[in-house]
Formats: structure tokens, C-alpha cells, sequence
């Protein structure tokens, strides 16, 4: 792509420093003509990145479809400030997942590899290692399943038996086959994701 549209500059955007500064120091060697700049921020909650108003016509590029896992008012906020940062002659490339048959969705987040499995369980041993907490990550099992009045995949831990977890002073009962609601994945037509897109000040 970047071979293709041979942009002026690039500015990386990402939470975590490591992995940014590593990827961006990887693209600016494999492309020596590329300007390659790098804003560590949590787009989440701000875009305000000073530098961006220094290029000309932008193209913003959000690949994947995590644009779902934001509610749409949520999602409606984040584009618009994408839209603020992009400005009137702006564009955006932004990967979103459609509305497909339930079953396949069902499939696809309940996969017979469990890939999607330890993505979901990984947060119980996050908690495990990186916190001071009580939790026995073996008691929950991973469900995923799609909300047809939501449009959405909802993905939930759930508890095997009854139990009393710990995080740092706060401690959580639960009940055997009580969830922990974990993320959405929201899922849209052309028309519905348009129709977002134009609440947040976007044309097609």
C-alpha cells in the first residue's frame, strides 16, 4: 500500500511505546524515502496530535475492525475525531466487520482451534501476573455468542463454580455459570456504518 500511494510522511499511532517505536524504527528501514514519525497516545480517549497538523491532505488508515469493539455512540466519537484530525480534504480507510450469517459469526469467535478462547482467558492471567489479585484463572470457561437485538458478538468468562475472586482490596463473588462481560464486537451493514460515519461529520 505504501508502495502504492507513496506518501510524504507516516505517523504511527499506538498505546503501547515498545511495539511502536519498534514497528515505526522497522518501516523507516524498509522504506528510506518514507518520513516516519510515531504518536504514543490512546486514540481511545484523544487524537489531539500536534504534529498531524503539519502534513497536507491525510489519509487516515484504521485497518482490522476494531472499530467494533466500540459502542456505536462511542464509535460515532472516535470517528469524529478522526474527521477533526483528518480535516475537510481528509480520507479515511477504515476496516469494518459486516453483519454476516449468525452461525458463521458464532463459529468464527467460538473457533475449533480455541485461538479466540485463550484471547478471552489471557485477561484472567493478566490480572493473574500484573496485579495484586486472587483468582484462579482454571475456574472460567470462554463464551462468545451473538446478540441479535445488539448486533453484536458478545464475548463473556464464566465461572465454573461459586467463588470469590481479589483484585488489589476489591473482592468479587460469583456464582457456578455467572459471566464476566468482557468485549463486543459490533457488527454493521455499508448502509448502517455509513450512517455512522455521517453522524460523525464524515462523507462517503
Amino acid at each position: 500500500m505504501l508502495e502504492q500511494l507513496r506518501p510524504s510522511s507516516y505517523l504511527g499511532v499506538d498505546i503501547s511505546k515498545e511495539f511502536l517505536l519498534s514497528s515505526t524504527k522497522t518501516l523507516a528501514s524498509d522504506y528510506p524515502w518514507l518520513d516516519v514519525h510515531a504518536a504514543c497516545v490512546d486514540f481511545s480517549h484523544t487524537l489531539d496530535i500536534p504534529h498531524c497538523k503539519t502534513f497536507g491532505q491525510k489519509v487516515a488508515f484504521f485497518p482490522g475492525s476494531s472499530i467494533g469493539n466500540f459502542d456505536p455512540d462511542d464509535a460515532v466519537d472516535l470517528l469524529r475525531s478522526i474527521a477533526e484530525m483528518m480535516d475537510a480534504n481528509g480520507y479515511l480507510l477504515i476496516g469494518v466487520d459486516l453483519k454476516k450469517n449468525i452461525g458463521i459469526l458464532n463459529s468464527a469467535y467460538n473457533d475449533a482451534a480455541g485461538v479466540t478462547a485463550e484471547f478471552n482467558l489471557n485477561l484472567l492471567t493478566r490480572i493473574h501476573d500484573e496485579l495484586d489479585s486472587e483468582i484462579n484463572t482454571e475456574a472460567f470457561d470462554h463464551h462468545a455468542f451473538y446478540n441479535s437485538d445488539r448486533n453484536r458478538i458478545e464475548m463473556h468468562l464464566v465461572s465454573t463454580r461459586s467463588q470469590c475472586i481479589r483484585i488489589e482490596d476489591h473482592y468479587f463473588k460469583l456464582s457456578a455459570g455467572e459471566s464476566i462481560h468482557t468485549e463486543n464486537s459490533n457488527k454493521y451493514t455499508i448502509e448502517e456504518f455509513a450512517e455512522l460515519a455521517s453522524a460523525a461529520g464524515m462523507d462517503r
